[in-house]
């Protein structure tokens, strides 16, 4: 039997790169997917395995079947679907562009979207034939805490929230873990805007890899819709003064 496979967005850096490290570590084969060709094979060999494919592609573009169809190709099959590409623009409502607007709301929310519809017979497929398959998307803990000048980010990562649980409900049916995970700031190059002073209390990337892990090791009758990662104190409030930062 061929090894589980994942298909990982924003698979490059960060969060997405520490869950392919996570997965290659555990046997999995991975697809990276991100818009800089270069910069996913600089991953994929840091990952150091052929189990590792890579896809240049613009998410908010309508690509989801052509990704699909890649990953499908080199690995013939979908267990793992992770959603994590995205685009956070900090400042005030009132300057944001439509071409900002329609970058997040396609990036952050529609992308994973038509993702889920493109991999659906290939995750119901898994699911049929080994009990499970699993969607993750990673959504923020913005999507509860909804700071200043991030409205439009918060508002996306809120809709992934809706998005999972109403897909939990639909899917867990057939055998399809559905999750979203909404961590607080994470320490990964899309946080650099941070003050520097909050990066040690950041939550390391490799630990929303580790929730990844968690959820693949339920059995089959564990469902975990929505799991939070939170890094000590209040929240995201206490740590970043986001008025100054709009």
């Amino acid at each position: 039997m061929s090894a589980p496979a994942a298909l990982v967005t924003g698979g490059s850096a960060g969060i997405g790169l520490a869950t392919a490290a996570m997965l290659v570590d555990k046997g999995w084969s991975v697809t990276l997917v991100g818009r800089d060709r270069d910069k996913l094979l600089s991953a994929a060999a840091e990952l150091g395995t052929d189990r590792v494919h890579v896809v240049a592609a613009n998410l908010a573009s309508d690509v989801a079947k052509d990704v699909i169809a890649e990953h499908v190709r080199r690995h013939a099959r979908l267990d793992l679907l992770v959603n994590n590409a995205g685009a956070g623009l900090i400042g005030p409502i009132q300057q944001k562009t439509s071409k900002e607007l329609d970058l997040e709301l396609t990036l952050n929310l529609r992308s994973a979207v038509r993702l889920i519809q493109e991999a659906l017979p290939q995750l119901n497929e898994a699911a049929r034939s080994n009990g499970a398959s699993w969607i993750i998307n990673v959504s923020s803990m913005t999507a509860t805490e909804t700071p200043p000048y991030a409205s439009v980010y918060s508002a996306t990562k809120a809709a992934l929230v809706a998005l999972s649980s109403s897909l939990h409900a639909e899917l867990s049916p057939d055998g399809i873990h559905v999750t979203a995970l909404t961590p607080g700031l994470v320490d990964t190059p899309g946080t650099s805007w941070a003050p520097e002073q909050t990066r040690d209390r950041m939550i390391p990337a490799e630990d929303v890899a580790g929730a990844v892990r968690f959820l693949l090791g339920q059995t089959p009758r564990c469902f975990v819709p929505v799991l939070p990662l939170v890094a000590a104190g209040a929240g995201m409030h206490e740590m970043v003064n986001w008025r100054a930062l709009g």
